[in-house]
């Protein structure tokens, strides 16, 4: 519910303080305010979006959004392929280890029981 990093145990420590700085009486009407406040901000916010979203329909940039949006589900698809394929790898590299030893990390230079 709450995504920005404060649990309950914070929450309640933020309203026990509030409680005791603001007083009881005079919270709701703080939190009303508070409430407004938050409304307002995020109005501006969502009509700010909104210009930002004409000014790039204007520009043709809406075009340049959708295919960006398109490469990204587009590499969401491909992750799992990605992710075989690693498997993949790891296991010849496992099964080359096992036929021949582990593998010096500079090939040059001499192993030390050789």
């Amino acid at each position: 519910m709450f995504d920005f990093g404060v649990g309950y145990t914070e929450m309640f420590l933020i309203a026990v303080v509030a409680i005791i700085v603001i007083g009881p009486k005079d919270l709701p009407r703080v939190l009303r305010a508070l409430g407004k406040t938050v409304a307002k901000m995020r109005g501006m916010a969502r009509e700010f979006q909104g210009h930002l979203d004409g000014a790039m329909k204007e520009a043709g940039l809406d075009d340049v959004k959708k295919e960006f949006n398109n490469l990204k589900n587009s590499a969401n698809i491909i992750d799992p392929v990605k992710k075989d394929v690693i498997s993949d790898v790891k296991k010849q590299e496992d099964d080359f280890k096992k036929l021949f030893g582990e593998v010096p990390a500079d090939p040059a230079k001499p192993q030390a029981g050789a």
